[in-house]
């Protein structure tokens, strides 16, 4: 792992304090009590804690690798069935065999423990208090009711804790990667109903506990897989998209240069939440992919256009959109594809959209693309400077483009040169496991 902020430190430190503050003081307040059916139980949630860490789901993200596992589910139904402090421990002590195990940096596996112990805690002990004495989740309306405010605790700890401290790491707000990584039904419904099993299960037969596994581990490998088939998906988009470029010198690697250029620009408009970020960055690797059915007498014609050529090669937003808009994981950013050649003033196409009817991600787009055609070399003229370039952009600011983008551009390029800044392909990444879906 490289260079971690100073920020993630601190919090790290701050959750390690309060966790161990928590979980002290409640066992200096009482008195563990030995049953052997929850020590039977406690064994067996633990050991299933441990093994579906192995099938977590990898989410890849520019910055860090966020993995989810179906742990919240075991988590809190450690909580509800052995109490606050003894579910807590059953899952730091989980936590910390599985990150030993899968050879987590020794920061990764304090967050974990950590993060994932005090959310239980809080869960439990909300149920506790709500639940109206020591009832099943499922006795009563009180319980019920009970069982998800517990579940909501849970979760709100568990990934407030992950926003606060992965933020620095990313480069956003801590709300900004809460409001990504939330998911209200989840939450509400499904965490609750499915951990509130455990205790019912396990007061009639410990063993009987082993049954959820099967479920649990069918259901997240056909998550997983389905994950697996959006990435494969993605990287045969890119590739296709990069092949596409290759047919022609004048644009090879074009769409990898304005997606670096469209990263510059949302560097600076920290105020675009994250996810948001991604699916415009995921856009602009993409966004001329329609010009696969532009024909090549159009396409790379070294004088200028006839009409019926320009026709032709307007089409490829709409065609770009038409392609990707056919596949699940793209639906969300083919309107972004189609209109990325709008123009502010209503004189673009295909639709003549104008102004902020344009979608953000599409006027993005729209100038880190102009930007780079206008600093390559193509076959009617040479490349301009990146000076002249600019210039353009600030002459053309509220007729072709949006003014704000290209201010935010320009303030992007008033930075270190492109070349020497990090990519967001680096290494710099930081392992958070989220017991949260």
């Amino acid at each position: 792992m490289t260079d971690i902020p100073g920020k993630t430190r601190v919090y790290t430190g701050l959750l390690l304090a309060t966790t161990t503050i928590v979980l002290v003081s409640s066992l200096l307040n009482q008195t563990l009590e030995r049953n052997d059916k929850k020590i039977v139980t406690a064994l067996i949630l633990g050991l299933m804690i441990v093994l579906v860490e192995k099938f977590e789901i990898d989410f890849p993200h520019p910055s860090f690798q966020f993995s989810v596992s179906v742990g919240a589910i075991l988590a809190l139904a450690c909580g509800l069935t052995l109490g606050p402090l003894a579910g807590a421990l059953v899952v730091i002590s989980a936590e910390l065999i599985s990150d030993v195990w899968l050879r987590l940096k020794p920061i990764q596996v304090a967050v974990n423990a950590a993060n994932l112990g005090l959310a239980t805690f809080c869960g439990a002990t909300v149920y506790e208090q709500l639940a109206g004495g020591p009832k099943s989740p499922l006795d009563t309306f009180q319980s019920m009711a009970a069982t998800v405010i517990a579940a909501a605790v849970y979760t709100l700890v568990n990934t407030g804790i992950l926003a606060l401290i992965i933020s620095p790491v990313v480069g956003d707000s801590p709300l900004n990667m809460w409001k990504a990584n939330f998911n209200p039904t989840y939450t509400f419904v499904s965490l609750p109903a499915l951990a509130s099993l455990v205790p019912l299960i396990s007061e009639r037969n410990p063993y009987a506990v082993l049954v959820l596994f099967v479920p649990l581990i069918v259901a997240h490998l056909a998550q997983r897989t389905l994950r697996k088939v959006e990435v494969q998906t993605q990287a045969t988009m890119e590739g296709l998209a990069d092949a596409l470029e290759r047919r022609d010198p004048y644009t090879s690697r074009h769409s990898i240069r304005v997606t670096d250029f469209v990263r510059l620009i949302l560097q600076e408009m920290p105020h675009v939440p994250a996810a948001t970020q991604q699916t415009i960055l995921d856009a602009a690797r993409i966004h001329d992919l329609g010009k696969v059915g532009t024909l090549d007498s159009a396409l790379h014609k070294a004088g200028p256009l006839t009409e019926e050529e320009r026709k032709e090669m307007q089409k490829h937003p709409a065609i770009g959109a038409e392609i990707v808009g056919q596949m699940e994981t793209y639906k969300r950013i083919a309107v972004i594809v189609r209109h990325h050649h709008e123009r502010w003033d209503g004189r673009g196409y295909p639709d003549g959209l104008a102004g902020e009817t344009i979608p953000l991600g599409s006027r993005i787009i729209c100038v880190a693309d102009s930007f780079d055609a206008m600093t390559s070399d193509r076959p009617y003229r040479g490349a301009l400077s990146y000076d002249d370039a600019r210039a353009e952009l600030i002459r053309n600011a509220g007729t072709q483009f949006d003014p704000t983008i290209v201010s935010a551009f320009e303030r992007a390029l008033c930075g270190p040169p492109v070349e020497s800044r990090p990519s967001n392909s680096s290494n710099n990444q930081i392992l958070i496991t989220a017991a949260a879906d």
